[in-house]
């Protein structure tokens, strides 16, 4: 009989509060992106809507998270379990492109990191390493030295990743207040920037709910990232931990999303952000506090990435396992360090993660690659939720939400489904995704269902 190892009990929940933190740092790796297709207002507007959307999420994520107390793996963990009695190939998929979403992230936001570090330290340098059949700039070679770093960081435990956070959190501040403050202290923030390129069609024809699906699709795992606070269920001292961890951190991302996009929509026009998507804030910062202080800024806004890479070793590790543990995926990722950590899933995404930095370099590119699995998990997450609800509605339980919550919890699962159709069907026309992304994020799904085979033919 095989010893399983239990993951250790000691998470409070402003420690899950200051990794989730990540998510709104997350505005920083693509805004400038949608900002400069979009426009400021119809920008703002989506980042904001679909952050509501996940802090609603979050809700049934929480209650359905209660009911496995001592299993890991959040939402892949709650599609499993809704859908194993009907449709078992469902919890593989889900779980799997959970995983590939919050493991993207590392290369998504290292990438992000690395403009930034080229553009304030770096802006003449033109560097590159030959890979014979790839060149690899400054901006990716910092990725993969970051990304590096925090696995380096993360197989010590998660108390250490979450005090790392806490301090990372506080330099997340500095640009965050500042940027929700600019409309009241800066006299280069203008309102009239916030109408610049505004499309009202964008709300009143067929064409333009489709922009918005595309986009609403893209910014997912940005808005919904607040979600891992369940995937540390069996971690947290109480209950009521976890529930603050959950319903805390979609409130505060929710209100990042909407004053820092309004600060930085109000300080920089969307040619501007078009141009150099993540190496805007550089001048941006410049404009506001001049050159004395714009390495500081600098600094604080790298902080804020930072914690997406350590967040998403953290929660994408934690998924691996729990698959693993589960039963639907390779026996071997189910193994944890002396530490009681996933280590060998941490690895695993650091490998993915640089294999993608190498091929796709793009940070929107890799963030389409990710996003179909990660989308396709918070369908499963939402429907397996409406099933889990009924199958254990006699269950004494500590978090129990009132059967009236089950329908709005299938409008999210259709509203989901309908944003993941577009969002496949028409990435190209956001003007940064192409067929190349598409295919990758299906083969590493169709990778799930390989490993899922082996376990169940081989590793009984």
């Amino acid at each position: 009989m095989e010893l399983v190892v239990l993951l250790d009990k000691t998470l409070k929940w402003t420690d899950a509060f200051a990794l989730s933190m990540s998510v709104s740092g997350a505005i920083f790796a693509s805004f400038g992106f949608a900002l400069g297709y979009l426009g400021a207002f119809t920008a703002i507007f989506v980042w904001v809507f679909a952050a509501l959307i996940g802090s609603l999420q979050n809700w049934f994520f929480l209650e359905a998270a209660n009911m496995f107390p001592d299993k890991s793996g959040g939402i892949a963990l709650i599609a499993t379990e809704g859908w194993k009695d009907k449709v078992p190939l469902a919890g593989p998929l889900a779980s799997f492109g959970y995983w590939m979403g919050w493991s993207a992230v590392l290369s998504i936001v290292g990438v992000s990191s690395g403009s930034i570090i080229k553009e304030q330290w770096f802006p003449k340098s033109n560097f590159a390493l030959s890979l014979g059949f790839t060149n690899l700039e400054l901006p990716q070679i910092f990725a993969i030295i970051i990304i590096i770093v925090f696995w380096i960081l993360n197989r010590r435990g998660i108390d250490l990743a979450a005090k790392v956070s806490k301090i990372m959190g506080f330099f997340l501040l500095i640009p965050v207040t500042v940027l929700a403050l600019a409309p009241f202290i800066s006299s280069d923030w203008h309102v009239e920037r916030l109408r610049e390129n505004f499309h009202i069609e964008h709300f009143t024809t067929l064409g333009g709910f489709k922009v918005l699906a595309i986009w609403l699709f893209l910014v997912c795992w940005s808005a919904y990232g607040t979600e891992m606070c369940a995937s540390f269920a069996p971690e947290y001292k109480t209950t009521r931990d976890m529930k603050l961890s959950l319903i805390s951190s979609g409130f505060y991302t929710v209100l990042v999303f909407l004053f820092v996009g309004i600060g930085i929509a109000g300080l920089v026009d969307a040619k501007t952000a078009l141009e150099n998507p993540n190496g805007f804030y550089i001048n941006m910062f410049v404009q506001l506090t001049g050159e004395r202080w714009a390495p500081l800024f600098s600094i604080s806004l790298l902080f804020a990435l930072f914690m997406g890479v350590n967040a998403g070793i953290a929660d994408g590790s934690r998924a691996l396992y729990g698959m693993a543990q589960e039963g639907l995926t390779l026996k071997q990722f189910s193994k944890l360090n002396k530490h009681n950590i996933p280590e060998r899933c941490i690895i695993v995404a650091v490998f993915i993660n640089v294999l993608m930095i190498i091929f796709l370099k793009s940070p929107l590119a890799i963030l389409v690659a990710a996003n179909l699995g990660y989308v396709i998990s918070i369908f499963f997450a939402l429907t397996g939720y409406c099933f889990l609800k009924t199958q254990y509605i006699n269950q004494n339980r500590e978090i129990k939400l009132s059967q009236k919550w089950i329908p709005w919890a299938y409008v999210l699962s259709i509203y989901t489904l309908i944003v993941l159709i577009v969002g496949v069907l028409f990435t190209e026309e956001a003007g940064y995704g192409s067929i190349k992304e598409l295919v990758i994020g299906i083969l590493i799904l169709l990778t799930s269902l390989i490993f899922y085979w082996f376990r169940k033919t081989f590793q009984k």
